[in-house]
């Protein structure tokens, strides 16, 4: 097949790819200017990075099935995917954790409960029992997908976390 004919990347990559980024920056946990943002106590992100985990994952994984394998970003996505899969088996002892914590039903859907699951003081973090296994799986998670960040901007030609907005 000659050169000129291998597309980058289809239409299919490219929109999955910028769904894959626009769903890692708008997790809090994951997006770099609040990751990197001044907090009175960090341990906090762990909390909402395990809970937010659900919405990564299932953002990468529709990414990494929806790639060429020759892609270059196919190995960064692998290893983000396996990062976050990493806080997505923690997920239902956080949502137990949460629960136990602020009497909420196992069931409960409510804003209120989702609420609680996921914005949690830093010291309720600390005292859930799994909060040691969360914090190693937070540093890996973050690290892969802060580089998968950098390499599904150029692979979509933008970088969502970039934009500059200004109100007039």
């Amino acid at each position: 097949m000659p050169g000129w004919f291998k597309p980058q990347s289809t239409r299919q990559e490219g929109d999955r790819a910028w769904k894959a980024q626009v769903a890692i920056a708008t997790r809090a946990p994951f997006a770099p200017t609040v990751a990197d943002a001044p907090r009175d106590d960090r341990d906090s992100l762990v909390g909402e990075a395990v809970y937010d985990s659900e919405g990564v994952h299932e953002a990468l994984t529709t990414l990494v099935h929806g790639l060429a394998p020759d892609r270059p970003v196919v190995a960064t996505t692998t290893a983000a995917l396996s990062a976050a899969s990493g806080l997505l088996v923690l997920r239902p002892s956080w949502i137990t954790h949460c629960n136990d914590t602020f009497a909420l039903a196992e069931d409960a859907r409510d804003s209120r409960s989702e609420m609680s699951r996921q914005w949690v003081s830093a010291d309720i973090v600390r005292a859930w029992p799994r909060f040691a296994e969360g914090q190693a799986a937070h540093e890996r998670a973050t690290a892969s997908i802060a580089q998968l960040q950098a390499e599904l901007a150029k692979f979509c030609g933008r970088d969502v976390t970039a934009s500059a907005w200004r109100v007039a």
